[in-house]
């Protein structure tokens, strides 16, 4: 008797194990599908012939938001956050900062020969700079998507400010970078974890673009990293 009940409670126990297994089989089915039709109403954008630059550029923050006032009232509901550095820990090398420094102070004296005052200063400006980037840790933020926009630094950035969006990888580090329709900040640079990148495109796609870059600059590549196709998120 005893060995029957063992063996019942073994096979429930199976039981809600596989079904555990198979209702987690399906949510990663559903967001393979959503993810797939998101990719597929980005292409059909594209291929529609969604230009850039239709809506006007506001000048400046203070006329994006003058500029809401006729729009709908949108809840700040928050929809996603995570936390991440506010950028990109730099990796200090004290021999090398040491060549930069020597080679930079030969360089100094030559403007001080010459009289350049305002160009030293922004070389010694530029040694402090990177020093303290090098040594210090980056501060962490969060980062949050909510129904009205993207929530960085404690500003909001509503949809109708955002232009296009794209993910990079930079020294191992994933970024979102988000062009804007604002003179200043003209893009939003987010750190994040590859794993979260999934979740954001599937958050941000339907309300901004992703920007197409079919061969990308060596100054961009420098800057941002190395663009993440449509087709590889």
């Amino acid at each position: 008797m005893t060995n029957k009940k063992n063996n019942k409670s073994e096979i429930s126990q199976l039981a809600q194990i596989l079904s555990g297994e198979y209702e987690l089989l399906k949510q990663q089915e559903k967001i393979k599908k959503l993810k797939k039709d998101a990719i597929d109403r980005q292409k059909s954008l594209v291929r529609e012939g969604i230009k850039e630059g239709n809506i006007k550029l506001l000048d400046n923050y203070e006329d994006a938001i003058d500029n809401e006032k006729e729009q709908h009232v949108i809840q700040n509901i928050t929809l996603y956050e995570w936390e991440a550095p506010i950028r990109i820990a730099n990796h200090f090398d004290q021999k090398q900062f040491a060549i930069l420094a020597f080679a930079s102070m030969l360089f100094i004296l030559y403007l001080a020969v010459l009289g350049n005052y305002a160009l030293m200063l922004a070389i010694i400006a530029l040694l402090f700079f990177i020093y303290v980037s090098g040594t210090t840790k980056p501060d962490i933020i969060k980062n949050k998507i909510t129904a009205r926009g993207i929530d960085t630094l404690d500003k909001v950035y509503d949809w109708y400010m955002l232009e296009n969006f794209r993910f990079t990888v930079k020294n191992r580090q994933h970024l979102l970078i988000v062009e804007t329709k604002l003179r200043y900040p003209s893009r939003l640079i987010l750190l994040l974890k590859k794993e979260e990148r999934e979740p954001l495109f599937l958050l941000l796609q339907d309300k901004v673009l992703y920007k197409d870059i079919r061969k990308q600059s060596k100054l961009d590549l420098w800057t941002f990293g190395k663009y993440i196709p449509l087709e590889k998120i």
